[in-house]
């Protein structure tokens, strides 16, 4: 088998001094290297999404199945049923003005009119930088959740907090919340790509403090608003942890391939 861990060709879409793009790159001997020979016929850009869906349906499956455990088995125990709606109620008891309007930016700040326009602003950056292979991170983190989330309440059915809600969702999507999902899995790209151009520590931890508190703020604001259950923002965390991992995942696997045929192609030329 070839190396891939020396003397490696160049492939498009990742600059040589982009410090963000040592995130996309395969570990030596690591899952992506071990799966790239089995598609190197393939260009790398269709590996990145081939390799997405069926762990993007491995996501959803598991949220479903963990949706089937909350509702069928937790719930059924009143106690953790009635510790599960208490957090929401407090929250609208404790209700005023300033604080609502808070919560309408926190919850913003996980929901499509900010997101859509946050991807659409650095994936158009990322191409025009030449790091489309980032950019196709970023994409892939966001499209992952929110597919992974589509089919899951597709299945999973869950009443909201008996509250007085303050926004107009479909009151039987409560698990899990789709907010904290994507806030977790975009905001994560954006810090894990971010983070990766400097070297001074304080300023990485920063960026991945900011990266953690905006789900947190995200998860916060919907249950003020009466929209989730502690349990149902938590369970969107990990699906958003896990949309991450799978574009990283699908990522590293089309870079390792590009690097296969790449080598592939210098060989030939060599000859």
């Amino acid at each position: 088998m070839t190396d891939l861990t020396h003397h490696k060709p160049p492939v498009s879409g990742v600059p040589k001094d982009s410090r963000a793009s040592r995130r996309i790159k395969p570990r030596p001997g690591g899952p992506s290297e071990r799966v790239a020979p089995k598609l190197r016929r393939l260009p790398s850009i269709a590996v990145s999404w081939l390799v997405a869906q069926p762990l993007m349906l491995l996501l959803a499956s598991f949220m479903i199945l963990l949706g089937l455990f909350v509702t069928k088995v937790l719930l059924a125990s009143d106690w953790i049923s009635n510790t599960d709606d208490r957090f929401p109620e407090w929250l609208a008891g404790h209700r005023t003005e300033f604080r609502t309007d808070l919560s309408y930016y926190g919850s913003m700040i996980g929901d499509a009119p900010v997101l859509v326009p946050l991807v659409a602003g650095v994936i158009f950056f990322l191409v025009f930088s030449r790091r489309w292979r980032t950019a196709s991170f970023v994409l892939q983190a966001g499209m992952v959740e929110f597919t992974a989330y589509g089919l899951t309440v597709l299945f999973i059915a869950r009443l909201r907090p008996e509250v007085v809600r303050l926004d107009h969702f479909n009151v039987n999507h409560s698990f899990p919340s789709g907010h904290t999902a994507a806030s977790t899995a975009v905001y994560g790209a954006c810090a894990l790509l971010l983070a990766a151009h400097f070297k001074w520590l304080p300023l990485r931890v920063a960026i991945w403090t900011i990266a953690a508190s905006i789900p947190i703020i995200v998860a916060l604001s919907r249950m003020y608003r009466g929209e989730h259950h502690p349990i149902d923002v938590i369970a969107g965390a990990f699906m958003g942890i896990g949309a991450l991992l799978v574009a990283l995942f699908a990522v590293r696997t089309a870079r390792a391939v590009a690097e296969l045929r790449a080598e592939k192609k210098s060989e030939e030329t060599f000859a």
